[in-house]
């Protein structure tokens, strides 16, 4: 049985899609015994705690990467890990010297800074190829696209195929990622709360503007409910008529659900991804950090999403996860 080491942290800073993209990894690796080395922030201990993965080591939170590195290269040592599969976007993957030999190294990778040991590389920003010259990493495999973005085991669901739309969009879901650090959420609801819509409003662990939302909600007298840390994320969004997301791994989520939904980039990374799923008219894409309510709300009554054949293809990574 391959043992594999899990590398990625969660905090308002980075969002929470770097741990939980590799928790969802990990439910496809049968045949693998998987282990997880986080910073110990109060977001990635609520995410642990939910989700109860086994083998956790803890890293101090903000720890030096001379600490980080021993620490990846003490557990790889002990439990005789055979691959490192990095998903680190607060520091450079090239910061990562000196890491035991004998574990093959994997990564999640979005900023074009990569070591020429690395042996598989996924990134799924859609101008992912603009960033890498493969000439000069003849040993790297590399998926690169959209296809390529990690999505748990329940998004490719045969019912998501033959999905029911309503003819009236009254329920509509807020989801602006797992810490929306900049409170996206608030500013959305503020906007909606005017209207006549009921709305559901998924935060995550990292969300700490919650007594905000509920003022501006309870103010407005909006029909609303507040979830948080869901773990089902595919109901909710069949659940609802149409759904306003951030543009990381959400909005991959709201395509692979066939969601009508739109977008708003709360960082400069998901600009192509927002923009390359406008084109397809999978979701309409409002802007980056800044957005026209009159045009969230004409999204909401007119945009009707044109789906055809959305690939998305986790099991990819793990066929050559399988090959390292």
């Amino acid at each position: 049985m391959k043992k594999i080491l899990f590398r990625a942290d969660a905090k308002p800073a980075i969002g929470t899609g770097d741990l939980m993209s590799l928790l969802h990894l990990s439910a496809y690796l049968d045949g693998f015994e998987c282990y997880y080395l986080t910073q110990a922030t109060s977001t990635a201990k609520r995410i642990i705690q939910e989700y109860q993965p086994k083998n956790i080591f803890w890293l101090e939170e903000n720890s030096d990467v001379a600490t980080d590195v021993a620490a990846i290269n003490t557990v790889i040592d002990k439990e005789k890990i055979d691959i490192v599969f990095f998903e680190i976007t607060e520091r450079k993957l090239t910061e990562y010297v000196d890491i035991i030999p004998t574990a093959c190294k994997v990564c999640v990778n979005f900023d074009g800074h990569i070591s020429d040991d690395i042996r598989l590389l996924i990134n799924w920003d859609a101008a992912a190829s603009n960033y890498y010259n493969l000439e000069k990493f003849p040993t790297t495999k590399f998926l690169l696209g959209p296809r390529y973005v990690i999505l748990p085991k329940s998004f490719y669901s045969e019912m998501i195929q033959h999905r029911e739309y309503s003819p009236t969009r009254r329920n509509v879901l807020i989801a602006m990622g797992g810490a929306d650090e900049l409170d996206f959420t608030s500013k959305v609801a503020e906007i909606l709360a005017e209207g006549v819509y009921t709305l559901t409003i998924i935060v995550g662990a990292g969300y700490s503007h919650k007594d905000t939302l509920t003022h501006i909600l309870d103010m407005k007298q909006c029909p609303y409910i507040i979830k948080t840390n869901v773990k089902d994320m595919l109901s909710e969004y069949l659940a609802c008529d149409f759904a306003i997301g951030a543009g990381g791994l959400t909005s991959s989520e709201l395509v692979a659900s066939r969601t009508p939904s739109a977008l708003i980039a709360t960082y400069e990374h998901q600009i192509a991804r927002c923009d390359y799923f406008h084109e397809h008219k999978w979701a309409e894409y409002l802007g980056y950090r800044l957005f026209n309510a009159d045009a969230l709300l004409s999204s909401i009554e007119n945009f009707i999403p044109r789906f055809g054949t959305t690939v998305f293809d986790t099991t990819a990574i793990i066929d050559e996860l399988k090959k390292v």
